[in-house]
């Protein structure tokens, strides 16, 4: 079994201590401790080689933003962010900054390093209700899209029904939850997809998340 190299990186020694533990007893080995992100990146300038680089998010700031994007400038190595919640702003931060996981700290050990290796394996881990979009729509293999509409901005009922998308509604739920008819949420959807060139429901929800909106459960 392969030993991956792990770089992690939180302010609270404790906390790192412990995960270190924790992490070294599956396939990797703790190969630098880092405060923060500019730690970090000076460590990977002056030639450390993480495989993989483990990051406690403390609020989601743009200063921890850039941080993660000068890493992914920096270096190849997979990066997880481990969050203290499951916040759609921080997730979207880390989405935009090219983040490969997206984890709760409040995890089992067993499914962190569960999570861990399918980082390393090359998959991208993303909370559960994301996840759940990705998977009912595995077979379309859609690209993300990250383009922002030019010519139309999304109007309050299009933000809607995407924030109903990332709740894991289907049209006939989204439908009755705003209190519309389905045909209406398909139409919506239609103009949706043409305002921010998405190809299918899974690339709708990853613009939505990119773009700051939250699951909206009831209207």
């Amino acid at each position: 079994m392969d030993t991956w190299n792990v770089m992690l990186i939180d302010h609270d020694r404790l906390f790192s201590a412990a995960l270190g533990t924790l992490i070294s007893s599956g396939p990797f080995r703790i190969c630098h401790y880092a405060a923060d992100t500019g730690d970090a990146a000076t460590a990977v300038e002056r030639g450390s080689e993480p495989d993989l680089i483990v990051m406690a998010l403390q609020d989601g700031s743009a200063e921890e933003l850039a941080g993660i994007k000068r890493l992914r400038t920096a270096t190849g190595a997979r990066i997880a962010v481990l969050a203290d919640e499951m916040l759609d702003r921080s997730l979207s931060l880390a989405l935009r900054a090219g983040a490969d996981a997206y984890l709760n700290k409040s995890m089992s050990s067993e499914s962190l390093l569960r999570a861990l290796q399918l980082v390393m394996l090359g998959e991208v881990v993303y909370p559960t209700h994301v996840a759940s979009l990705l998977i009912a729509t595995a077979n379309e293999r859609p690209t993300p899209t990250r383009a922002t509409p030019t010519n139309n901005e999304l109007s309050k009922r299009e933000v809607q029904i995407l924030r109903c998308l990332l709740a894991g509604q289907s049209n006939k739920a989204i439908a009755r939850n705003l209190h519309i008819t389905e045909s209406t949420v398909k139409m919506h959807f239609k103009n949706v997809m043409r305002k921010i060139n998405a190809q299918n429901r899974t690339q709708a929800a990853v613009w939505a998340i990119q773009n700051g909106l939250s699951p909206l459960v009831n209207a």
